[in-house]
């Protein structure tokens, strides 16, 4: 054998050694993606089930959240960010992070919290669909109809509203967040 062909030889091995090392690593790439989107859907199902309920219950009950209720949701939050930090995307921690500040600094009895922290809460939502690779196009007004079917009045009350309760909910963080930076 000629020094010619030992260098052909020697190229396809290291070409055949490459390309599988290659393609491990790829399917060990792919692998953990589909096993953290399978995390991902299972707790972001898990979270939109526990605050649309408990937006049903609130709806079905009169008066304000019981001390119970206000203790599940205090737990159920702080379970979702525990995991959030290690499986969601950057916009979803920071879409939750910027409705629990609201929540936080806003008085809670003024007229235009409910409003505003709904399409917070709906921001929320659409990030956590963009995260596990849904489209959010056609929703309109900051995906704030993904509420329509939870209140019985959204045409009367919200719909005609809605790029202004988009707006002054952008303002209402983009304001706190300015603040803080200076």
């Amino acid at each position: 054998m000629t020094t010619d062909n030992w260098l052909t030889l020697m190229s396809i091995g290291g070409s055949a050694v490459v390309g599988y090392l290659v393609k491990y690593f790829l399917d060990k790439k792919a692998q953990f993606s589909s096993q953290n989107a399978e995390i991902k859907r299972q707790m972001y199902q898990e979270y939109v089930n526990f605050i649309l309920g408990f937006i049903t219950d609130l709806q079905n009950q009169t008066g304000s959240a019981t001390s119970k209720q206000q203790k599940d949701i205090v737990g159920k939050m702080r379970e979702f960010h525990k995991k959030a930090v290690l499986y969601s995307s950057p916009k979803v921690i920071n879409a939750y992070a910027d409705m629990l500040q609201y929540s936080y600094q806003q008085k809670q009895d003024s007229d235009s919290y409910g409003f505003h922290y709904m399409v917070l809460m709906t921001n929320v939502f659409k990030a956590m669909r963009k995260d596990i690779g849904l489209s959010n196009r056609g929703l309109r007004s900051g995906a704030i109809r993904l509420m329509r079917p939870l209140i019985n009045n959204y045409d009367d009350k919200i719909k005609s509203h809605e790029i202004g309760l988009l707006l002054n909910a952008r303002s209402a963080v983009s304001t706190r967040d300015h603040t803080k930076e200076k």
